[in-house]
């Protein structure tokens, strides 16, 4: 015969509640239950020195045991409950085993400060601190995700280093410019010819390596390569393919130093306060005896 969980309550007066866990036995004829400590928690981490904000709500249950001084929780004693599966009335198939005389008032309240205590020692957060930005990551981002964050917030210092090597390369491509393609107007037909085909090609790099640097705002530089056959190269072309290379060598370096100032993460762990720790409740959770 089915136990009524009200006899096993240790007085009238006391203020332990009951509650019964609901699993998928609705079709047996019988499921032998046993009571749990059960308490939900609500940790809020407000740290303001790193400015980490999360709210993690916890459903745990643990089997019950006479209280001792030396008494302490580690979460092997625990599982997780859904509390979506808690229920205030005695599920139809659940045969009640027999409530231990020990669980009282004050049996609760100091299970209750154990947890706490818990929580305190055991219960943690992982947030990751960029070095170079000096910023912290945000609850729930992974530390890929956040270097990645700081690749971004790197964006704008790396931009402007981007247009001070562009600038250098720019002066390198004027003195080019001054000494092959600057030439004043000649009636020789060939050397005409000739000086309007090295302003295209000089033209031609002065495109390619101005894109260089505008794409490589957003992204990192593509791999060195050449457009000519080598054997047909003139000497002022040969000077701006080197150039070129210098300037995909330059860009992709400075990428490099981005990313390791984006990956300069340290790894810190944020244990509650007391303040931050709030007991939504606390009973004795009627579950299947094989969940022990």
């Amino acid at each position: 015969m089915r136990e009524n969980p009200q006899n096993n309550r240790p007085s009238a007066s006391a203020s332990t509640k009951f509650l019964f866990l609901e699993t998928g036995h609705a079709t047996e004829p019988s499921v032998e239950y046993a009571p749990f400590f059960f308490v939900e928690a609500r940790v809020d981490f407000n740290d303001i020195r790193t400015g980490y904000r999360s709210m993690v709500s916890l459903s745990r249950a643990m089997e019950l045991h006479p209280l001792s001084s030396d008494l302490s929780l580690v979460e092997d004693m625990f599982q997780s409950v859904d509390p979506r599966n808690v229920r205030t009335t005695i599920p139809g198939f659940a045969c009640l085993g027999t409530l231990p005389e020990f669980v009282d008032t004050g049996f609760m309240s100091q299970m209750e400060n154990l947890f706490i205590r818990y929580l305190l020692n055991s219960f943690k957060a992982k947030v990751y601190r960029n070095s170079e930005l000096d910023v912290y990551s945000s609850a729930g981002e992974s530390r890929p995700d956040f270097t990645v964050r700081c690749m971004d917030l790197l964006g704008s210092a790396r931009r402007r280093d981007l247009d001070a090597l562009h600038e250098v390369f720019n002066r390198r491509l004027g003195q080019i410019g001054q000494k092959y393609v600057n030439m004043g107007a000649t009636e020789d037909f060939e050397l005409a010819k000739s000086v309007s085909h090295g302003r295209d090609i000089f033209s031609d790099y002065l495109e390619r390596i101005a894109e260089l640097f505008l794409r490589s705002g957003s992204m990192p530089p593509p791999e060195a390569g050449s457009r000519r056959n080598p054997q047909s190269r003139l000497e002022m072309e040969e000077r701006l393919l080197s150039l070129e290379s210098e300037a995909q060598l330059a860009v992709a370096r400075l990428w490099d130093s981005y990313e390791e100032k984006a990956r300069s993460v340290d790894e810190y762990i944020l244990h509650p306060n007391l303040k931050d720790i709030h007991i939504v409740r606390s009973c004795i959770l009627w579950m299947p005896a094989a969940a022990a």
